[in-house]
This record gives structure tokens, sequence and C-alpha cells, in this order.
């Protein structure tokens, strides 16, 4: 699924431009600072720390991480967002820059203790239900934007980089939400992941075996807060409070990665896909499948293997 997408951040003029690679320009307050890298060089193996708990996101062009002690690396395009931790380290490189079509992302570092200190403030505030602490899982780093998570980074690039007197304090509440948002989104990736078998999905576990079950077949919101054993308030406010989503965007969901699998396959015509995946509406299909990934039905199974 492709990530919503930050705004464009206008490029550095070229004669203020001190490096080819990873020119920094930067706001800083006492707590946070706001850095945009930009790259117009492809090159490799650049090595990276940073001073404080760091959500990164990229707006143009493309890199690939390393991160320090592990052996995989990870494509990094606009619609993401990576997390690294105060003593994080990574080596990037920058395979498709240059002057015509550089790189550029945001790194967001923030003083360790006091983005514990936004953790601490939702675990006071707002328990999970199933008395959990709310909290950043660091191996899993790299998250794909929603419109939320891509609606508040917009808003914390304007601010910081902005001349408000009170930016200081627009800036905590801006963080506030976007740890929030952060939690959620991992939550929400190990949720779709892993569903019934994700370790912490203790109210949750008979709601996602049912959807995956019966994905073909109509699923009444009744019978999935049943399941849990809520009420029906209950069930929505404690699964939007965890997922920041509605339980039917998760049957969307769910419908949609089944749709993919099926398209993946050669013989299967894409209106057959839309009926089997639970769709009683091709164009309806059409249009969510494309709000989702981007593309439409008929080009993702273009693009598959054997498509």
């Amino acid at each position: 699924m492709n990530g919503a997408r930050l705004n464009l951040i206008g490029l550095t003029p070229e004669d203020r431009i001190h490096t080819a690679i990873e020119h920094r320009t930067a706001y800083s307050l006492d707590r946070c600072e706001l850095n945009v890298y930009e790259t117009r060089k492809a090159t490799s193996g650049v090595h990276l720390t940073f001073g404080g708990f760091t959500i990164t996101s990229m707006v143009r062009g493309k890199k690939v991480l390393h991160e320090v002690g592990e052996k995989a690396a990870l494509e990094y395009v606009p619609g993401q967002t990576m997390l690294v931790p105060s003593t994080g380290a990574m080596d990037i490189d920058f395979p498709e820059a240059s002057p015509w079509k550089p790189t550029q992302c945001t790194a967001l570092v923030i003083e360790q203790e006091h983005f514990d200190k936004q953790l601490d403030y939702l675990n006071e505030r707002q328990p999970l239900v199933d008395g959990r602490p709310w909290r950043i899982d660091p191996t899993r780093p790299l998250l794909q934007n929603d419109e939320e998570l891509a609606r508040l980074s917009d808003r914390m690039i304007r601010v910081l980089s902005g001349t408000d007197p009170l930016k200081d304090i627009l800036s905590d509440l801006i963080l506030k939400e976007i740890v929030l948002s952060l939690v959620r989104l991992q939550n929400r990736a190990e949720l779709l992941e892993q569903g019934a078998e994700a370790p912490w999905n203790l109210h949750f576990k008979a709601v996602v075996e049912y959807i995956r079950r019966n994905l073909t077949e109509p699923i009444p919101v009744e019978r999935l807060y049943q399941l849990a054993g809520m009420s029906r308030s209950a069930f929505y406010r404690a699964f939007t409070e965890q997922f920041g989503m509605g339980p039917n965007q998760l049957v969307l969901h769910e419908r949609m990665r089944y749709a993919k699998q099926l398209l993946a396959e050669p013989d299967v015509p894409v209106k057959e896909v839309c009926f089997a995946s639970g769709f009683n509406d091709p164009n309806y299909f059409t249009r969510q499948f494309k709000k989702m990934e981007g593309i439409t039905p008929q080009e993702f199974k273009r693009m598959a293997p054997g498509g």
C-alpha cells in the first residue's frame, strides 16, 4: 500500500548549496530540531547519527537504508516514515540522486526525555483498554504514512520553519498528536500483518479471525463487538483508540489484502477478484483499490509477475 505523501518542500537555491550530499537546513527549538536534508549526487555509505529520538520522512527521491547491526537494506521512498532511537545510527545510499532529481527528507530530532514524556502523557490520560502501555516498538521502525501522520508532519514543518513567537507551544501540542499517530500506525501495521497472532491482541483476536474467515460474506458490526465481549460503543471506542481506524476500515483493508493476492494469479479476472474478495460492485472496488494503492486493479494485475 502506498503511504500518504508529505507536501513538497522548496529546494534550496543552487547558490546556497554547501554540499551535494545531505545539505542540511535546520530549524531549532529548545527540545527539538527540524532538519531538511537534500542530496544531489549519487553516492553510498553516508553514515548518520542523531542526538535524540528522530522521526524522518521522505519527501523526494529514494534512499536505501542500512541500519547498523542489521543485514537487510530498506528502500525508503516518499510516503514513508522512519523512526530512529537516540542511540541509533544508519548508513545511507543514494542510488538515483542528481542535480535534476535530488532526494529530500525531513528529520525531526526530539530530546529522548521529552519524547518519553509524550508517551507518559498518553498513559496517564488515556490507558489502553487491556492495561498495556502506549509505546513505540523499536523493532518496527519503517511505517507507511496515513493521511493523519502526513497532515501532522506538514503542520509541524510549517510551525518549526515559520516565525510564530509561540512555536514552542504549538510544536509541543503537535508532537503529542504525532506520537499518538505513530503508535496507532505501528499497532495497525501489526494488526494487518499478524492479525490474531499479534501478541497484544487480547480483545480483538476473535474479531480478526472472524473477519479473515468471512471476507466473502457480509460482516455485521454486531457480530464483531459480540466476539470482543464489549458493548457496541465500548468496542468502537477501544478499536479506534488503539488503531486510529474503525472496524469497518479493517474489513476493507483485509478485503484489499486478499484481492491483491488474487490479482497476482494470472488466470483470475479482475471482475472475479472483486466478488471473491467480498465486494458487490466492480466500480466501487476499483475506486477503493485506487484510493488505497494508487493504481487500478487492472494496472496492479499487469504489474504482477506473470500479469
